[in-house]
């Protein structure tokens, strides 16, 4: 059976964007090929006549959520104010799905373990978010500390058990940026 000729193309972009969902959900480095493959519904065997390494899919996948992430926040942020954007990043709903929310704090530590072209991607994108939030906010500092804040504390609600500390904790975070910004 012949297969059209963009079926390649359309398979591994398919397993960008799946391989992308897991690895935000369960993590990239504890899921192994047969895992990411099975996303797209192929044996690991076919895993490399995709990518030429696990490292490859990784930058692919930083590539693709970071701007997925860019495109959300600066939607977000251009069109709403800090307030609206802190009640979307910082909802209960992000928390709960990661495969569908900003890719920072699912990937930050993964990529914190990577190699250095990982961490070069990684960088790239999050100055692009950077730019944007600050086009916004007027200040490239301030920038940097809500983003800090925002991916620092959905990192730690989602490590927590009870949902009612998560949520002090989101609205504790919500509530010193939106100070920050008033003064």
């Amino acid at each position: 059976m012949r297969y059209p000729q963009n079926r390649k193309a359309e398979t591994r972009q398919k397993l960008i964007e799946n391989a992308g969902a897991l690895a935000k959900k369960e993590g990239f480095a504890t899921t192994g090929v047969d895992g990411l493959m099975a996303t797209v519904g192929l044996t690991g065997g076919a895993f490399y006549s995709h990518f030429d390494s696990k490292n490859e899919l990784l930058l692919e996948i930083i590539k693709r959520e970071l701007a997925v992430s860019y495109e959300r926040i600066n939607q977000q942020s251009s069109q709403e104010n800090l307030a609206n954007f802190l009640n979307v990043y910082l909802s209960p709903s992000h928390l709960k799905l990661p495969e569908m929310g900003c890719a920072l704090p699912s990937l930050t530590t993964e990529v914190g373990r990577a190699d250095d072209s990982a961490k070069e991607e990684f960088e790239q994108g999050l100055v692009k978010i950077h730019h944007s939030l600050t086009a916004q906010l007027g200040d490239t500092q301030q920038a940097w500390a809500v983003i800090s804040m925002v991916v620092g504390s959905v990192s730690l609600a989602r490590a927590m058990k009870n949902p009612e500390t998560q949520n002090v904790l989101l609205n504790a975070c919500k509530e010193f940026a939106l100070q920050t910004e008033n003064e």
